[in-house]
């Protein structure tokens, strides 16, 4: 379980900024039941998810219950599992292109003898 403070506002008029006009604040503690999930993943994903958490500085629990509220506030994926990167073709080509070495030019000496070599082609 996980308990987080509430602040509740009694008041009758709030001001032109939404602000409390003459409130009150009480502040007490709800809890929050949480449940378990369970899911079965291969080694080497879950190595990677694992990872992935550390580098961003979440908790692999924390990033299950973000992905949770995004999927059910959309409704479904908050991604296209199709494309779950939301790039098009010709931009993962690029990337791919980039990552290889490939159909790369420059490096230029200023910003005008790189948009002089944009122009050529």
């Amino acid at each position: 379980m996980v308990d987080f403070p509430i602040a509740v506002l009694y008041t009758s008029s709030y001001n032109v900024y939404g602000t409390a006009v003459g409130a009150k604040m009480m502040t007490t503690t709800a809890t929050a039941t949480m449940e378990p999930i369970s899911s079965r993943l291969r080694h080497d994903e879950k190595e990677a998810f694992l990872a992935t958490c550390d580098s961003i500085g979440t908790s692999p629990s924390n990033a299950i219950r973000m992905f949770v509220a995004a999927f059910n506030k959309r409704g479904g994926f908050p991604f296209d599992p199709a494309n779950p990167y939301g790039f098009s073709a010709e931009t993962l080509a690029a990337m791919d292109d980039a990552a290889s070495g490939r159909n790369l030019h420059g490096p230029y000496g200023t910003v005008d003898e790189m948009f002089a070599a944009l122009e050529e082609d």
